[in-house]
């Protein structure tokens, strides 16, 4: 990675976006090319991307799903890659209501709920921190999480509340050459309902919940309304939803009952313009709202005092979220092939707090020697040059003084992400040879804001923004660190993708990307914080530029209609960046991408008349460069690569089995095995820390990775199955029943379980399984009524640990003079129990 200023890259950036939302005003969600029409709404301008309808139902084609994964229309059978789709059906009976809960239908996927806001994807067993590694689109917009202090993007992805949705498409393995970056385990593909141009509809969905260990109820209520304006021109579709969990979590510390009541409101409005028959233009609005909590809570208590969900910090730990997403699209039928057009603008703004004061407390008066308080050189440069204000002398003792009335620190931290993309393609499905050329841009920024905030001991509140005090900074200021981070990504991209049928059984297929990124990520300390080693800095930049190609084949032969086997090669690839880690040293401050290639060999079916469905694939993926996560000084998070490689290998199946009318039986699960091939090495220079903390100038590392070790947060199983039956009660009315079970095997959140200071107990999330049920009655799609139960045994699904073993910022827990590290958790929520009701008109 070259590293250089680069203000440059601020200017024009928004030159093609402007030039494509000239052309287009909405998003892409229109129907392939190759399947039949199944309405009066549908044109031949809509036969070429993004949201594909089911085909007709019939004894050769009976419910059969249509993707649109590769760019254009396929049945989910005839497309030759690893793919799940879940319909609205599918989403409607399992009680799917958010884009986390895709796990109980999709085979290796996991998607781990974040201790400070969002979640993280990992499909595969691709796990690390940095840029995402699975692309998470809405309809055809990419979504990212934001990058923060740690460059984490990935750790940070939204959640997507799922109604009235036509279906969700989990593609796995590297999307690259189509997709681009951060799609090197996969990509997700939310598909939205469109507005109807002919047909005034409307929906109502509402439930009531209990949770397990809480109180009060639970409450969310969503709608939509469709209404055509002009027929065969015009129509506005638009959905709101409301969203009010009962909460379970305590914090024994401040006297806290079940305050993690998380509220979630927002919706989406659409419109879809044809003006004539081969031209439509979409246009997107989406708002989501969502205030809610930390997730984690000690297990150590809980272990020692029967204190479960207890989040026993000396600070309360809020978090909010807000996104909102305006895109557009032209879709335009030339008939040789296909233009499409797509713009899109989204705002993310994130803010958390968490706990620091651990980190801090240790250095307070009487608890240690005044000697041994790091940070005391920046002080005194500081004091003698009259920059601390209210200091008595510049000595040892007096700089103690100061960093013990800090108190309680509560890191705060909000950031603003702001992206733009734009995609312009040209395709043709219709010909022996299927093609696709087009190109991509997107430009994203991101301002942090790192803030070290005193917080009021009875209520755990921080003073923030009461209290800051930046010039003079000193005894008054209750604010201890005021740093700002901004950091823009941009990245262009041209692409191609053709396939050749060069017979009615073999299909032949290559692809290809050019990619070009530069990451810029520019610094300022405001009011420094000597104990964690920095002082105050004027605004500067780091930057680092590369380009590279991505390339895809695959092959294909149909033995019959029912039986298929495939065969690819592809590549993945994901940013670099630039750390502003504080106190680490200026050579470990850039990082490069990393890359992959997936090998990979499939088999679909279809047998018996079509009652059975059965898809199995292999593959090998080959990780290189890999982008690791450290701890500097056991508190501030940093990235670098490792010339270690990854090995990945697994198997999947997916099947489904219709015995009788109204049963539906499906079963899915995977065997993945992710391990180094060489030791995790950090930048020379950097020491390893050892024994426990408080840590000084070296970084702990998720274990001292070796060769044969498993990459961390990668269970070898996954299994999800369901069924699904209705009983024809005489008429429309029919009684519903559904069950589902999903399970994760064990798994460890470090390389090494074999490090002295790692305990089975701190590092290990034991395997899981959890079962929902859900029963009715229903009037087909007319109404509904269920009873419906989440986590049926109650069980506490661990999902992510952190420890006071190995991390500066976590307090240990001290019983009766013995000193046990806390192990916090963030786990699966307790037992819900609900009602549930729905009606269409």
């Amino acid at each position: 990675m070259r590293v250089g200023s680069a203000r440059a890259l601020r200017g024009g950036r928004l030159l093609l976006g402007v030039s494509m939302l000239a052309a287009a005003t909405s998003v892409l969600a229109q129907e392939a090319s190759g399947v039949p029409a199944q309405t009066q709404t549908q044109s031949p301008s809509e036969v070429a991307g993004g949201s594909a309808p089911a085909l007709p139902e019939d004894d050769s084609n009976p419910g059969e799903i249509v993707v649109t994964a590769l760019k254009r229309a396929t049945s989910i059978q005839q497309t030759p890659l690893a793919i799940s789709a879940v319909t609205a059906e599918s989403l409607v009976a399992q009680g799917i209501t958010d884009s986390q809960q895709l796990t109980r239908t999709t085979p290796n996927l996991i998607i781990n709920e974040s201790a400070n806001g969002g979640s993280r994807v990992i499909i595969r067993n691709l796990y690390a921190s940095g840029e995402p590694l699975v692309g998470l689109y809405y309809d055809e917009t990419p979504i990212t999480g934001t990058s923060g202090v740690s460059n984490d993007a990935g750790g940070t992805q939204p959640g997507i509340r799922l109604f009235d949705v036509e279906r969700a498409e989990v593609l796995r393995g590297p999307q690259g050459t189509l997709y681009g970056a951060s799609s090197m385990g996969g990509t997700i593909r939310l598909i939205f309902n469109k507005p109807d141009l002919n047909d005034f509809e409307g929906a109502v969905n509402g439930q009531l919940t209990t949770v397990k260990h809480g109180s009060g109820v639970g409450t969310n209520l969503d709608g939509m309304i469709n209404v055509p304006l002009i027929d065969d021109v015009l129509a506005v579709r638009a959905v709101a939803f409301w969203d009010r969990t009962a909460g379970y979590i305590d914090n024994s510390v401040l006297g806290l009952k079940d305050f993690n009541k998380n509220r979630t409101y927002g919706g989406r409005l659409m419109v879809r313009f044809r003006p004539a028959e081969n031209l439509t233009i979409d246009g997107l609005a989406v708002y989501q709202d969502r205030n809610s909590f930390s997730p984690t809570w000690n297990q150590t208590r809980y272990e020692l005092y029967g204190d479960k969900f207890d989040q026993d910090l000396r600070i309360q730990t809020p978090q909010s979220d807000t996104f909102e997403l305006y895109s557009g699209t032209l879709n335009w039928d030339f008939q040789f092939a296909t233009l499409t057009a797509i713009a899109s603008y989204s705002k993310r703004d994130l803010a958390f707090n968490f706990d620091y004061s651990p980190y801090f407390s240790r250095y307070w008066t009487g608890a240690t020697a005044p000697t041994s308080v790091p940070g005391y050189a920046n002080f005194l440069n500081d004091c003698n040059a009259g920059n601390v204000a209210g200091v008595t002398s510049c000595s040892r003792e007096e700089y103690q003084r100061f960093v013990t009335q800090w108190g309680i620190l509560s890191a705060y931290q909000p950031q603003s992400t702001k992206t733009t993309t734009q995609e312009i393609r040209l395709a043709d499905a219709q010909h022996a040879v299927k093609w696709t050329v087009g190109f991509f841009h997107s430009n994203r920024d991101n301002h942090t804001q790192s803030l070290l905030n005193t917080v009021d001991p009875a209520t755990g509140l921080q003073y923030f923004p009461a209290g800051y005090q930046a010039n003079p900074y000193g005894f008054a200021s209750r604010t201890h660190l005021d740093r700002t981070i901004d950091d823009t990504l941009k990245q262009i991209a041209f692409f191609g993708e053709a396939a050749w049928d060069v017979n009615d059984k073999l299909e032949l297929s290559v692809g290809g990307r050019w990619f070009e990124y530069k990451k810029v990520t520019g610094a300022e300390v405001v009011i420094p914080n000597y104990v964690a080693g920095n002082v105050r800095l004027p605004y500067s930049e780091l930057s680092g530029k590369e380009s590279g190609t991505l390339l895809k084949f695959n092959a294909s032969y149909k033995f019959n209609r029912d039986v298929m086997v495939y065969g690819l090669a592809s590549q993945g690839y994901r940013p670099g960046g630039v750390n502003q880690t504080l106190g680490l040293p200026s050579y470990a401050t850039t990082y490069d991408s990393d890359q992959l290639w997936n090998y990979e060999l499939g088999l679909k079916s279809s047998l018996f008349n079509r009652k059975v469905t059965f898809n199995v694939d292999v593959f090998q993926m080959d990780w290189s460069n890999v982008q690791i996560s450290a701890s500097y000084q056991g508190a501030f998070s940093f990235i670098t690569n490792t010339p270690s490689k990854t090995r990945i290998r697994g198997v999947e199946l997916d099947t489904a089995y219709y015995p009788l009318d109204g049963l539906a039986l499906r079963a899915s699960g995977s065997y993945t095995s992710a391990k180094l091939q060489g030791n995790v090495s950090l930048p020379s220079g950097i020491n390893l820390c050892t024994g426990t903390p408080p840590y000084v100038g070296c970084a702990v590392l998720a274990g001292i990775g070796k060769k044969g070790n498993t990459v961390p947060y990668s269970p070898e199983w996954t299994a999800q199955a369901s069924a699904d039956y209705t009983q024809p009660l005489g008429g429309d009315l029919e009684l519903y029943y559904h069950g589902n079970v999903s399970y994760r095997s064990a798994a460890w959140t470090v390389y090494d379980r074999t490090a002295a200071n790692i305990t089975p107990e701190g590092m290990r999330l034991p395997g899981f399984a959890t079962v929902g049920l859900r029963f009715g009655i229903q009037n087909g799609d007319s109404w509904g009524v269920y009873a419906f139960a989440n986590n049926l045994f109650d069980v506490v699904g661990a999902v992510g640990k952190s420890t006071s073993a190995t991390s500066s910022t976590l307090r240990p827990v001290v019983d009766n003079g013995v000193t046990y590290p806390s192990i916090y958790l963030t786990a699966s929520a307790p037992r819900v129990i609900g009602i549930s009701a729905r009606t269409r008109f």
